[in-house]
Order: C-alpha cells, then structure tokens, then sequence
C-alpha cells in the first residue's frame, strides 16, 4: 500500500447481438463516474501520508500500545497498519475506519516486537500512502511489559 490509490468499481455487461449492424452499433463505450465531474476528481487530490506517527505503551505494566499521528487535512478516516515481522515488510491492516488521531492496540503477545504505519483516507475512494514506521515496541511477559 505504498501507492497512491484511487478506487473505482467498474461494471461490465457483455451483450450478444444476432445482427453485425446491431453489434457495430452498441461498440461505442462511455464510462461516467455518478456524483462527480472529471474537474471535482481532479482537484479532490488523495491525501498525504500521516506524519509524526509514534507508538508508546500505554504504561511499563500494560502490553497494550498507542499510535498516534498528526491529523491530515480533509482526511475522513484512518488504517492502522501493524507488523511483527520488521518496520519494512510483514503489515497487515490492526484497525480500519479510525476516526481519531491515536489509536489503541488489543493486549499483545509477550516476546513479539511490534511496528506501525498509518493511511489517510478521504471518504471511501482517496486513500495515502502509508506513513513512515514507528520504533518497534518489545512486548514482554515480566516488568517492564512494554517497552
């Protein structure tokens, strides 16, 4: 998800003609995105990728984590992205739909090292690159839990 993305959901109905002057007639497409004009999506740019994304432990004795990120203009949501593999590859999607500018984790396996980046979403079609990679937090079974 390092790109920029736009989505757009395309329907096609394939039709059988009987006669070649009806099957050259209905050869002529036009595509039209309802609700818009070609000028509102371009200016409707897709946002920035979050910045300032931290990942802190709730507290020395929680093995929960906070992600945190400045807000990105027009953004209407957010994708939490977590990785225990590195701070490079091995993402996948924590928590969608975030509405705030920090989120939570659910309590995490002791032993793992734990990653995050941040997508920025302008309603359901523009949608960021993800951001840069917080620290890794080590998540343990002893005092300090997280650290």
């Amino acid at each position: 998800m390092g790109k920029l993305q736009r989505r757009l959901t395309v329907f096609v109905v394939v039709l059988a003609f009987s006669s070649p002057a009806l099957a050259h007639a209905a050869s002529t497409w036009q595509i039209r995105i309802a609700g818009t004009s070609a000028a509102a999506a371009r200016s409707a740019a897709a946002p920035t990728a979050p910045t300032g994304v931290t990942g802190t432990c709730v507290s020395s004795v929680s093995q929960k984590v906070t992600v945190a990120w400045t807000a990105v203009t027009r953004a209407t949501s957010y994708t939490v992205f977590q990785s225990t593999t590195s701070a490079s590859s091995g993402f996948s999607v924590a928590a969608s739909g975030v509405t705030a500018t920090t989120w939570t984790s659910v309590t995490l396996t002791s032993g793992r090292t734990y990653w995050y980046q941040v997508s920025a979403s302008v309603g359901s079609n523009w949608v960021s690159p993800n951001s840069a990679s917080t620290t890794g937090r080590q998540i343990r079974s002893s005092v300090p839990n997280c650290s």
